[in-house]
């Protein structure tokens, strides 16, 4: 396997400690998946302030000035652990080509929505199929935990819940802030969610509803652990049917040495998110990872927790979180230059792997493509490989002086995991808009395509998802 090379995507580079200029900031989890008032006294006496206390989980996020907080807060009855917050940080991608504004499914589609036609992911799945049937993702919600959203988008506005969505990043709002440049998180919910509104794109699930949730930073492309945990409980206390977290640490989290008991607690913390939201009905969608790497073979940690004991394997965040799906990315090679018959399903040359890891597959493009030569797609003219990545909305640009809304593409595990979260908003709103988690992995499995080695396999988990045998179940 070969890392992605010309394709820019979402990568952590670095850890480092989460702190304000004064201040700080620490994650305190309880023995107990409760966290009352009483243990926040507890916690402010022992040097603390409680800045957001999250009770359904157990956890709180406290800040101090005071470098021996740590040590006295583990002390006090009732707290497993009190550890500094660790940012994470992102590289922020550059998309390798913007465009702007100007049923069946790509290249010759014939919808009204001009860029539709570039998106060849929504032909690996079928979407065509599943829209057919009457079924568009109506009546479900999906929250994007990514780097803020281009609220007034033509292709996001129609669908974002703006009232409903916030930001765990201190000093930034969740709408994209920043004309010209790509924005991860725009990208994600375009995929998910673009309306069928005559402009643009289309995503797999055009009726259903964004929740923006901000927990990287549009800046820095930095985000905190707490910022996250924070981001996934309030998503489920929103009411979101799916939490999409096209999130990935370049190289994993480790595994032994300085720091590594910190993170296993951070990490289970996170994973108490998870399983609180699975409880509201919030399904959590995550991407494998892209370093092309085989999480099968990868050393672990056992963590034991209130609900039992399991295996965390600390490289691959948060790929491999009990209770999260894990998706592997596909991809064409030199789809623009034969549509009809080149294959849109190979695992793309960057995707984690791993049968122990991998949920589902998905469209997430590559770049692998030899060759710079021109191709022509939907009247654009770019080099071939281009066309393999994964087109949607981007953010915004400055034409003669104007903004204007753009597309970009991109590709990577980041791409792959909105996808299966679109057809899994398609199974929920088909159901009635409420569908326990369980039951939507359940339809997945029986209905997604079965690549590679017959049954569940290291490249395609349970399958590349399906979203038209999806709506028939």
């Amino acid at each position: 396997m070969k890392l992605l090379t010309r394709a820019i995507v979402l990568a952590l580079g670095s850890i480092g400690a989460a702190a304000s200029a004064h201040a700080a900031t620490y994650v305190v989890t309880a023995n107990a998946q409760s966290f009352d008032a009483s243990l926040a006294k507890k916690i402010e006496a022992a040097g603390g302030r409680v800045t957001a206390r999250l009770p359904q989980i157990g956890v709180a996020i406290v800040e101090s000035g005071d470098s021996n907080f740590a040590s006295r807060a583990s002390r006090v009855p009732g707290v497993r652990s009190a550890v500094a917050d660790i940012t994470l940080q992102f590289d922020i991608p550059e998309s390798s080509d913007v465009v702007d504004i100007d049923i069946a499914n790509p290249p010759a589609s014939g919808d009204n929505d001009t860029r539709f036609d570039l998106q060849w992911g929504s032909a690996a799945i079928d979407v065509a199929g599943a829209w057919n049937a009457g079924y568009r993702g109506a009546g479900a919600t999906v929250a994007v935990l990514d780097s803020g959203v281009a609220c007034n988008h033509p292709d996001i506005a129609g669908n974002l819940l703006l009232a409903q969505s916030a930001s765990f990043v201190a000093g930034e709002g969740v709408c994209r802030a920043f004309v010209n440049g790509f924005n991860h998180g725009t990208h994600v919910a375009g995929t998910i969610a673009s309306p069928d509104n005559g402009t643009g794109t289309i995503g797999v699930a055009p009726q259903a509803k964004i929740i923006g949730v901000k927990v990287l930073s549009e800046v820095s492309g930095s985000g905190s652990f707490g910022g996250i945990i924070q981001g996934i409980v309030y998503a489920a206390d929103q009411g979101a049917d799916v939490i999409n977290m096209s999130l990935g640490v370049r190289g994993g989290l480790p595994v032994s040495g300085k720091g590594a008991n910190d993170v296993v607690e951070l990490v289970n913390a996170t994973k108490r998110a998870v399983q609180y939201a699975r409880s509201q009905n919030a399904l959590t969608v995550v991407s494998a990872g892209n370093d092309g790497r085989d999480l099968d073979h990868d050393s672990g940690t056992q963590v034991c927790d209130v609900d039992g004991c399991y295996r965390l394997n600390l490289r691959a965040f948060p790929a491999q979180l009990p209770g999260a799906l894990a998706i592997s990315a596909t991809a064409p090679t030199g789809w623009a230059k034969a549509p009809a018959t080149t294959n849109l399903d190979g695992l793309a040359s960057y995707s984690n792997y791993g049968q122990s890891a991998i949920s589902f597959a998905g469209p997430g493009g590559d770049s692998a493509y030899p060759g710079n030569e021109n191709c022509t797609m939907a009247g654009l003219v770019r080099p071939c490989w281009v066309f393999d990545l994964v087109f949607a909305a981007g953010g915004y640009s400055i034409s003669g002086g104007q903004v204007f809304a753009s597309y970009s593409w991109s590709a990577g595990t980041s791409m792959a995991a909105p996808h299966v979260s679109g057809v899994a908003a398609l199974i929920i709103g088909k159901h009635g808009g409420e569908l326990a988690p369980a039951e939507v992995e359940r339809i997945l499995r029986a209905s997604s395509d079965d690549l590679g080695k017959p049954g569940v396999d290291d490249a395609y988990g349970s399958g590349r998802v399906n979203a038209a045998r999806a709506v028939t179940y």
